[in-house]
């Protein structure tokens, strides 16, 4: 009786050991599935900033371009209106050069009238 009672004893004992194992395998899957579904939470919070990121310097790529093709035509502009300055530069001058011959033969014209009117 008494080997009956220690082979009962140890069944049970099994029994309650495999319940156990199988009790802390069960805790231990559910804290890896919740340690694997934080990591995956995680992963997409980054996916999504790194998508916001991505956005964000299209956008400022795009608006250095654009800041870029005004640059050119600016300086277009610019080159544009210096060659326009220049032009009338030199006409300026090419006129005052006109307007001080013009201003001498009047002299020469009036000293030759003048002249006539004393002989």
């Amino acid at each position: 009786m008494r080997t009956q009672l220690i082979i009962l004893l140890m069944v049970c004992g099994m029994i309650t050991a495999c319940e156990r194992r199988t009790d802390l395998s069960t805790a231990q899957d559910t804290a890896t599935v919740r340690a694997w579904k934080n990591y995956d939470e995680q992963n997409q919070r980054r996916q999504a900033q790194q998508d916001a990121y991505d956005k964000q310097a299209k956008q400022a790529e795009q608006q250095l371009q654009a800041h870029a093709e005004m640059q050119k035509r600016a300086d277009a502009l610019l080159a544009g209106q210096e060659q326009m300055l220049k032009k009338q530069q030199e006409n300026f001058a090419r006129f005052q050069l006109i307007l001080d011959t013009w201003e001498n033969q009047q002299k020469q014209y009036q000293k030759y009238l003048d002249s006539l009117e004393r002989k």
